[in-house]
């Protein structure tokens, strides 16, 4: 009788332990608390606002819909004005006082990797990086077990505007703006591929983070002839850079990552960001893929002003859907440890604007391939299709 007993005992144990698991930082019983943390305050505060906003109209549909497994999706945002030490502040403070579930949508490739440490650490994951640093995909690099990208990297977009530029003239002189911290080092990862396949080499020119100057590199690139520039900034720069070299007489054709591609950039650049092509990891906003009119109507619903609406807004909803899917696969006892796992077995998942995404042990990339995007008599438009 003894001996049964204690097999119900062990049973028992067995059920709550992995069945239920243990009790999870961020986890109740109504209620799943993510962390997510953003400029604020520093040069790119304007889309500080923009992606929590984006992640928090599909938060609050998946929430008016029931949650997941039904638990309520609440995300606590910092600040860290786009500086590195502040960001892994902000992280300790979400983590060990807020103790919050997951990490999510932290913006920069700087203060994403500055987080490296802390994630090794406690074992937070971090779902989509607001950053397209390959870098983020990079399995030998601490951590990378817990970090699930969405986007094409940067080295893989430089080097796919390179080709695309030198399929229209193969004698171009090419030229690169580019930021000079990690996400310009992942640009330059890119550009020294593409330099070592076509035989060419690019002209390069370097400006720190939140500059707003730029007469000297657009200076230099004339002087090089350079005839096609690629500008691997964020927001302001590229306008301030097409700008200038229209006021100094210097009309070469102008390219952009993946971050200058927000339709405000050509309306705030107005006749000299005509023709400027950028490249793009997810369908458009205002495109009819699935994710973005579910997004519109959701906006229209919301009462969410037009100035809001574009690619950052957008991207936080769709990465919104990527960390929701994850949690649904999770299951209705989430752990850290299970969150990972669910991650980890993305197949081809489409979710409605990103090209389908796998994830598995080794590969933590998420989508490998890009549109490209160009503005014409002011409109954008996609002018090809998903290139890899």
């Amino acid at each position: 009788m003894k001996k049964i007993i204690g097999i119900f005992i062990v049973i028992g144990l067995l059920v709550n332990g992995c069945g239920k698991g243990t009790s999870s930082p961020g986890i109740t019983e109504d209620t799943i608390l993510i962390g997510n943390i953003q400029d604020l305050s520093g040069p790119m505060k304007e889309l500080g606002a923009l992606l929590p906003s984006g992640s928090n109209l599909y938060f609050d549909y998946v929430n008016e819909n029931g949650g997941v497994h039904g638990r309520q999706i609440k995300m606590i945002v910092e600040d860290h004005s786009y500086n590195p030490q502040k960001a892994v502040a902000a992280a300790k403070k979400l983590i060990e006082k807020d103790q919050v579930f997951c990490l999510y949508h932290v913006i920069g490739t700087s203060p994403c990797e500055a987080l490296r440490p802390i994630l090794a650490e406690s074992g937070v994951p971090l779902i989509a990086p607001a950053t397209q640093s390959g870098s983020m995909s990079d399995m030998s690099r601490q951590a990378a077990d817990l970090i699930f990208h969405t986007d094409t990297g940067y080295d893989k977009q430089t080097r796919i505007l390179v080709d695309n530029i030198l399929s229209k003239n193969a004698n171009a002189k090419i030229g690169i703006i580019y930021q000079d911290d990690d996400y310009g080092e992942n640009v330059l990862k890119g550009t020294a591929i593409a330099e070592e396949k076509a035989g060419i080499s690019v002209q390069r020119e370097a400006y720190q983070r939140g500059a707003t100057d730029f007469a000297g590199q657009v200076a230099n690139l004339m002087k090089g002839g350079v005839t096609d520039v690629i500008i691997a900034g964020i927001v302001k720069e590229p306008i301030i850079v097409m700008k200038t070299a229209v006021a100094m007489g210097y009309a070469p054709n102008f390219y952009g990552t993946s971050p200058t591609m927000d339709h405000r950039i050509s309306l705030a650049a107005g006749s000299a960001g005509e023709g400027f092509t950028s490249v793009n990891f997810a369908s458009l906003w205002n495109s009819d893929a699935p994710s973005a009119l579910l997004y519109n109507e959701l906006c229209e619903k919301a009462g969410i002003p037009a100035k809001m609406k574009g690619m950052y807004h957008f991207y936080g909803f769709i990465t919104a859907q990527v960390l929701v899917e994850g949690l649904e696969r999770t299951g209705k006892f989430p752990t850290r440890t299970r969150l990972v796992n669910a991650l980890e077995t993305f197949k081809n998942w489409d979710g409605g604007a990103f090209p389908p995404i796998t994830y598995n042990q080794n590969d933590h990339a998420g989508t490998e391939s890009v549109i490209l995007v160009q503005v014409t008599d002011g409109v954008q438009n996609v002018i090809s299709d998903w290139i890899e």
